[in-house]
């Protein structure tokens, strides 16, 4: 069986950050400890903001999906954020993000089709205003896994563990 992509460690609830950069920052801290070091959260944290000043994956709706590839995971990592406020990301719209949806995926040959399946997906779910309504007043982890559990359970690749 496939391990879920967002568990309760994974989802950060009420993400308050006056940037993007800080937003990534705790999002790459809520990687998991026993398959992350602090020296590989460090080189994942300046990838994503090298990505971000590429070109923004904030792709409006209040939607970011940030995302890059490593060589110190060999499974797709994948962290939640919801700010209820919104962040300051310089988005396709022009607006504050509110749900920031972080994807670390191995450097392997199939990563390219796993990270376009699963970004697809996200950006899918997140389409529904009523669901986003929702996720921004979930005030923690196991609220919002909870929100999200019935809209990913016909998307495998994403898997919710709750």
């Amino acid at each position: 069986m496939l391990r879920p992509l967002l568990t309760e460690e994974s989802v950060v609830p009420g993400l308050c950050c006056v940037n993007f950069e800080d937003a990534l920052g705790e999002l790459v801290e809520a990687l998991p400890k026993w398959r992350i070091t602090s020296e590989a959260k460090a080189r994942i944290l300046s990838q994503l903001i090298q990505r971000e000043k590429l070109g923004t994956t904030a792709i409006g709706g209040g939607v970011a999906l940030p995302h890059c590839f490593s060589t110190e995971i060999t499974d797709p990592i994948g962290v939640f954020g919801v700010s209820p406020d919104g962040i300051p990301y310089p988005s396709l719209d022009g607006r504050p993000v509110h749900f920031v949806f972080m994807l670390v995926l191995p450097q392997s040959e199939a990563a390219e089709i796993i990270k376009r399946t699963i970004l697809r997906s996200i950006r899918w779910i997140l389409c529904d205003r009523s669901l986003k309504e929702q996720l921004k007043m979930a005030r923690s982890a196991i609220e919002i896994l909870s929100v999200l559990k019935p809209r990913t359970a016909h998307e495998p690749v994403l898997g919710v563990g709750l």
